[in-house]
């Protein structure tokens, strides 16, 4: 009875905590986390072929099947430096034209400290079933440039309002919440899992200070482009996964997430391509691990995030289209492919640690640095480590990652400005969490 009381008001909690903040500056492979859970956080976000909490339908909904009931709980602290260089326009007559530039400088963003929350459920059928709900922040993107440079703002004929692109303070707030309920079964004497995932999708997004994009000339749908205003919709999507045991001691496992099909930020039709379409692009991949002592184990995931199916995120920035018009200008992402490599050591008397490697891919090219001063999701290499503490039916999970600085350099979208733009990352992140077996 105790133990039903505390799963359901633990579930309640979960909910509203996680609808409350949905994953905000989340950038790593893209916009996308570098793992989900704090243990497969600790070894790089391998989790395809090793599933050890609640939260592993986040990468392969296989991975709970037969698992123990639990309760897992976490909370990040997640540090983005974000910034960028330009220079001044060598064409300022075409500036004054009505070329987009960029107000001269070197700025920081402002909000550089958040906290994101993470929880999941799993409730034990039997030795072989398993369901669970997790609900996870999927990803994000958060900047907030100061309104500075007035004077020059001024000098560009484009107003005297300041800040990146003379519209003030400027910036873009998106963040995903994925929830994610899982049935998860063993076959074959237990050698093999399956695990599906109906996805549930809850996303949100601002941008402000854009008035560079907001007139007839770059917009199809003008007072729709920077309103600051936070505009919201729900999606749907699937997730399938499997994990097979190939010898003793040595796991395979792989996922497919499809594209998640989210309503559109209407107050934004002038500035997403198709009239403010923002779908979550499809990711698959394949995992290893093998257990090469009775102490170490060792996996490696392959993970394919494919930006390319949505116009908002990969049509290139330079498209002869104005914002919002179909096949309008995107941010110009590439698909990535992301490798991560994780070692976890059993150091005995309850403790577990972890370190781990996750290579991605910058998603961002020269030609498109201009309006990914937004989103400068530039990341690549990410070092991570950890550690479980157990007490009896208790866990205390930690998981630390180190991101360090990345920069693309190009120029304004037309080049008719003639002005060179650096935009540069780099993170730090901090997550504890809390589990209790039951």
């Amino acid at each position: 009875m105790e133990a039903r009381i505390i799963r359901r008001s633990l579930v309640t909690v979960a909910v509203g905590l996680a609808m409350g903040s949905a994953g905000v500056a989340n950038a790593t492979n893209g916009y996308f986390a570098h793992g989900y859970g704090t243990k497969a956080k600790g070894m790089g976000g391998v989790g395809m072929a090793i599933s050890q909490d609640a939260y592993a339908p986040g990468i392969n909904p296989a991975g709970i099947a037969g698992m123990e009931s639990r309760i897992d709980g976490s909370l990040t602290y997640f540090r983005p430096e974000r910034s960028f260089e330009a220079g001044m326009p060598s064409n300022p007559a075409a500036v004054a034209a009505g070329a987009p530039a960029v107000n001269p400088g070197s700025v920081d963003s402002d909000s550089e400290n958040f906290f994101i929350p993470s929880l999941a459920f799993v409730q034990q059928i039997d030795e072989n079933r398993s369901w669970g709900l997790a609900l996870l922040g999927n990803g994000g993107m958060n900047t907030d440039y100061p309104a500075y440079g007035r004077e020059q703002c001024a000098m560009m004929g484009q107003g005297n309002q300041g800040g990146a692109f003379c519209g003030g303070t400027a910036g873009v707030n998106l963040e995903q919440l994925a929830i994610i309920p899982t049935y998860a079964q063993k076959f074959a004497d237990g050698r093999v899992s399956v695990g599906f995932s109906p996805i549930i999708s809850y996303q949100r997004f601002s941008a402000e200070g854009l008035d560079a994009f907001d007139n007839e000339m770059m917009s199809a749908d003008p007072g729709n482009v920077t309103s600051g205003r936070t505009d919201s919709s729900w999606g749907y999507g699937a997730q399938i996964g499997f994990q097979a045991e190939l010898a003793e001691g040595a796991r395979v496992g792989a996922s497919y997430r499809s594209k998640i099909r989210a309503g559109d930020f209407d107050r934004y039709s002038g500035l997403f391509a198709n009239g403010g379409e923002f779908d979550i692009p499809s990711t698959y991949g394949l995992g290893f691990s093998v257990d090469v002592s009775p102490r170490v184990t060792l996996s490696a995931d392959y993970q394919k995030i494919r930006y390319s199916e949505i116009d908002a995120i990969a049509n290139p920035s330079t498209n002869q289209a104005q914002f919002g018009a179909d096949g309008g200008p995107g941010f110009g992402w590439d698909d990535v492919n992301i490798f991560k490599f994780g070692a976890q050591i059993d150091g005995g008397n309850g403790w577990t640690w972890r370190v781990g490697y996750n290579r991605g891919e910058n998603p961002i090219s020269s030609e498109d640095v201009m309006l990914n001063i937004l989103a400068p999701a530039v990341m690549t290499d990410h070092f991570t480590a950890g550690f479980t503490r157990e007490f009896g039916q208790h866990e205390i999970n930690f998981a630390a990652m180190y991101a360090p600085t990345q920069r693309v350099r190009g120029q304004d979208i037309t080049g008719m400005a003639g002005q060179d733009i650096e935009i540069e990352m780099r993170q730090y992140e901090l997550e504890i969490g809390y589990a209790y077996r039951f």
